[in-house]
Parts: C-alpha cells; structure tokens; sequence
C-alpha cells in the first residue's frame, strides 16, 4: 500500500504543468529547405489566413491553407502565435492558460512541426481582469487566502459580466511567486501553474514576467537573463507576445532584466542577489516593431502588460512624467507606441495604486497617447497582513485587490476592486480625531514611533475635528467633495502615511518579530490622502467621490467614528 501511494504521489508530481499546444492538424504541411519551424493553425477544422507566428525574433503570417513556415535558429526555445480578433485560444481541462504556443524540441537544424487550433467567439466588448503580485509561496497563509478569500469572490464578479454574455480574460502582470522561497517551500512558478487549476481559476489567464519569477538559483552571467526564465518558460511559454481581443491589440513584454550577482540575502537554493534592471531588450523592441507593424489601424487601442510600471509621475502626484526605463530602450518603446492614438500600460510590482496620466506633461507631448496604470497586488504586502490578522492591505494602505477593464469595441474603461469590499466602494474614512487618540493611548503605537522616530506621529496630528480620506485608485479626473451636515467643506489633497498600514503591517513586522531594521525608519507618504476641517467633532460627514467617468461613491461618516485597525 505504501509503495502504491507513493507510486501515486510520483505521478501527480509529475503532471506537466505546461499549457502549449500540443494539437495536431489533418491539414497538409510541409518544410521546405531552411525551414526549422512549420505547421498550421485552423479553428474547426478549416484553414485561417492571416494568423502571426513567431519565434519572437521573426514574424510571418499563415497563408490561405493555414500554413506557416520559419527558417528560425531557434533561441527562445517556442514558436507562438497572435491571437487574431474575434477568436480564443482553447485552455485543457482545468488549464486556464491558453494554448498559443509550442515549446520546440529538435536541435537548431531540424525541422519540426507544430499547430494551433482556435475557437470563435464574439469578443469585441469584453472584460480584462488585471491582477499583479499574488506571490504564492506556500509561506504562512498565502495559499489558503488566494484559494478561500480572493478566488470566490472573483468567480461572483466574472459571473456577473458572463450573465451579460460578456467574456472574460485575466492579464497577469508577474510576480505570481517568490524565487527566495521556491526551494524552502517547494513552490516555484511551475506550481502557480498548478495552483489556477486546483483553485478553479474563472477566466483564460494571460501571464506576465515578474522579478520574483526568476530563477534565483541561476549564477550570474553574460545569459543570466535568458537562463533563469528557464522554469517560467516550461510554465507559461513565451516572456513577451501579443494577442488580440476584439478591437484592442495587447502585448506583454519583460520588463526586467535579471542580474543575480554574487551575494545578498542567503535562502535554500539561492545563489545571488536576486537583483536586476528595469530594461527591455532589443531583441523585444525589434520582435515588437514587426508586431506593431502588423496593427494598419493606428486608431487601434495598445495594451501593454509589463511588471514594473514605465510611466510615472516624478513626485507621485501629477505634472512631470518620468520613464522607468534605461534610457535607451525608454526612448525606443515610446517612438514605437507614438504613432497609436490610444495605449494603456498595466503594471504592478509596487505594490500600490497609481495612474499617470502622461498627457498632463506639457513638457513631454511623444507621451500624450500614453496611461500607465500601476495596480496594487492581490497578495497586499506578501499576504503579511492579512496573516497578522488584519485586513490585506498594499504597500501605503490602500486595500489588496485588482482592476477591471471593460472594453466595447475601441471604448475602454476601468474600475478599482478591493478584495474584501464590495464593488462600490472606492474610499476609507478617517476621523482624526480618533486617530491621534489611538496614536496618544496604544503602547505598541509609542514603542514603534521611539524605534522608528521618522514616521509620522498621529498623536501630534495639527487639525482638530479633521477627516481624512483615503480613495483607493485616484487619478487626474476625479473629483471628491465632502459636506458637514449639508454645507461644504474645503478639501485639500496631502501626501500622508496611512494610519492603518502603522498599525496593520508596519507595527507586526517590526515589534512582534523583533525586528527593527532602520529600513521601516522612512516616511511612505500616501499620494491619494483629502483633507478637510469640520466645526465639531460630533458631526455628520457626507463625502462623494466621482470617478473620470461619471460615476459617484458615496458614504456617511457618523463622528465620533473609531479608529482601528479593522475599520471600514
């Protein structure tokens, strides 16, 4: 019996955790001299013109037979497909991952054959689900909160857009594990692969490259790079494609340049730093030229998939961009992108929300076409809080969640989700004075503040009667008023840390574990904090919250209203 079980666990962990195709067609191929790569792709049985494939250095499109030929030398390891509009890739079984590439198997001179099969379906207004940073790492509780929190209230938000018939997609944006812990924990990207399909993951997912999606047990070296996708690769295939989705065309591209020099934090299987660049390649730049060629129509909406954000503004609030990018290759992605009237970039890795709309640079008019849009991670701050016993919060307060796209055509629009809140609301409420009271009374609040003497101390808080308010995905275009039982009040917007966040991770982290790394000494200023002064301290506050599109948020905040640390 015992060597059965085992027998049985062997085979399980054995399962492939790749979702490429490994279709075959009835259709005729056949390579001539040079060829390496061949093979069709077809959707019901019949022959699709016009479809790209890719080795990621060249581009070429099926003919009418469905048929693609590539005299390619092979580097990247797969040949992969660009999605056409109005059709999907099939996903297997509880597979989420589409099904748009082919890992190669012969040697640089062999010829081999690989196809494709679609399926059609009307996708011109659907639904993307933008997560970021999940960072499953069978570490504390992450596992257990992906799977019983997060996963079933997104199947109750994708059932919705399908009740409408609106399909839905997921655009992960890297991060999905964390390389310091893969050989503690067993839990490499691999296995993310494997979780989506044990939780039931709800939608097709489209995967991203994340720093932490590196192999940090890769030496540093001249291919270091290449070398640790080498796992990431076997998982979810090719690091950078495009495919498209009704009107809109998306790319995904690595954004990070994995260097793993000698040195930094020791863990199990590590042999490096784990540091890296912020860069794009220029074999990306020169795969995404030829993809963007492809796109005749400029007016055709761009939707970049990255991990760390590219376009940001210079102090966190509006007016200066600047590009989070080598130089050269910055320059290189925004002359590619100038000639498209529409792109949005999709980005996490901070952690936090925050859009820049790089139009409101004046200085700098080759980015007027360009939003960036940094979103919070799913796991919060590495699902810490939550396993503190707090609620899942970002990296400056604003709660874990992820964001969703709607878009009808060549119209796109966007909303925040928290994930332990319901789809209206878009904000927290603070009454200050509450707040300066916890910060006055709480005795792990003053040891922190005496470990930590530069972080902002609320017990000195200037304003009496004040309100703060903290909304979650602020951007140019929004506006908030806030009343004192019917008359308006002056609203400002400040830079200032989130109470909560002291409270729910920062004082956890440092005095529960007994540590006090002078890092946690530093301000993390929240960009998206109104400030306005009521007459009293026992008033009712009305505040709305109208969002770029028209719709308003609402909520009353009846004071004295308590601080704590599971407010709502």
């Amino acid at each position: 019996m015992k060597k059965t079980l085992t027998l049985i666990l062997l085979l399980i962990a054995a399962v492939t955790v790749s979702a490429q195709s490994n279709f075959t067609s009835t259709l005729k191929a056949k390579a001539k001299k040079g060829v390496t790569i061949y093979g069709t792709v077809e959707c019901d049985g019949r022959p699709l013109a016009g479809v790209a494939v890719s080795d990621g250095y060249q581009i070429v499109q099926t003919n009418k037979k469905g048929q693609y030929a590539l005299a390619s030398q092979k580097q990247n390891g797969y040949v992969f497909i660009t999605i056409p509009s109005g059709y999907e890739a099939v996903t297997e079984g509880a597979d989420v991952v589409p099904q748009f590439w082919a890992t190669l198997t012969a040697d640089a001179t062999t010829a081999e054959r690989h196809d494709f099969t679609l399926k059609a379906v009307d996708n011109d207004h659907h639904a993307i689900v933008a997560v970021a940073d999940i960072h499953i790492s069978n570490h504390h509780n992450d596992l257990s909160c992906f799977r019983d929190i997060f996963i079933p209230q997104l199947k109750a938000e994708v059932e919705q857009y399908r009740k409408a018939g609106i399909p839905v997609y997921t655009l992960c944006l890297g991060d999905s594990s964390h390389e310091i812990y893969w050989y503690d924990y067993n839990q490499d990207i691999r296995s993310f692969c494997r979780t989506l399909a044990d939780v039931g993951y709800p939608t097709p997912l489209f995967n991203t490259m994340g720093n932490h999606d590196n192999d940090g047990g890769v030496p540093h070296s001249p291919t270091v790079d290449f070398d640790a996708t080498a796992k990431y690769r076997e998982a979810f295939g090719p690091r950078y494609y495009s495919f498209n989705i009704g009107k809109i065309h998306y790319v995904v591209l690595d954004n990070i340049h994995y260097i793993n020099k000698p040195g930094g934090k020791k863990a199990k299987g590590i042999v490096g730093s784990r540091n890296y660049s912020y860069d794009i390649t220029p074999e990306q730049l020169a795969w995404l030229e030829k993809d963007l060629a492809l796109v005749t129509d400029k007016s055709t909406p761009i939707v970049i998939g990255v991990h760390s954000p590219i376009y940001r503004y210079k102090n966190g609030m509006s007016g200066k961009v600047n590009i989070n990018l080598e130089e050269q290759s910055g320059k290189a992605l925004t002359e590619l992108l100038r000639p498209f009237s529409t792109v949005h970039v999709l980005s996490g890795h901070t952690h936090r929300n925050r859009i820049t709309i790089c139009s409101g640079d004046k200085s700098q008019p080759e980015l007027a076409n360009i939003v960036d849009h940094n979103i919070v991670a799913v796991s919060g701050s590495l699902w810490y809080s939550s396993a503190f016993g707090g609620p899942m919060l970002g990296s400056l307060g604003e709660p874990a969640g992820y964001k969703i796209f709607t878009m009808d055509d060549k119209d796109i629009k966007w909303r925040f989700k928290a994930t332990q809140y319901s789809a209206d609301e878009q904000f927290t409420c603070f009454d200050m004075n509450a707040v300066r009271d916890y910060f006055r009374t709480n005795g792990e609040v003053r040891v922190f503040l005496d470990h930590f003497p530069k972080r902002t101390d609320f017990a000195e808080w200037e304003s009496e009667n004040s309100i703060m308010v903290n909304i979650w995905d602020w951007c140019d275009g929004w506006k908030i008023e806030i009343s004192e039982n019917g008359t308006p009040l002056e609203v400002t917007r400040r830079k200032v840390e989130h109470p909560q966040m002291i409270v729910g991770l920062d004082i956890p982290n440092t005095l529960w574990r007994i540590k006090f790394d002078q890092k946690n000494n530093k301000r993390k200023a929240h960009p998206h904090m109104f400030h306005a002064v009521a007459s009293a301290p026992d008033t009712t506050i009305e505040v709305t919250v109208t969002d770029c599109f028209g719709k308003q948020y609402k909520q009353t905040m009846v004071r004295p209203k308590p601080f704590s640390l599971n407010m709502r």
